[in-house]
């Protein structure tokens, strides 16, 4: 179970990445002009958006019911 939860973490982190690259890209900007807190703090959202979907669907029972 434990492989599985840090999976996820790691998983959704580097999902909420992946996205906020995307989304960076779409609006016409670079990483270093969004800066590095706007970076950090959009991935973490996106990361943890992905997490809930991963706990349900992967069934890790990391959020309570």
């Amino acid at each position: 179970m434990l492989v599985k939860r840090l999976g996820v973490g790691v998983i959704s982190l580097l999902v909420g990445f992946g996205l906020t690259v995307v989304i960076v890209e779409l609006i016409g900007t670079t990483l270093e002009e969004y800066g590095t807190t706007y970076t950090f703090f959009t991935a973490l959202s996106l990361g943890c958006a992905v997490a809930i979907w991963l706990d349900k669907f992967l069934d890790t029972q990391m959020l309570p019911k």
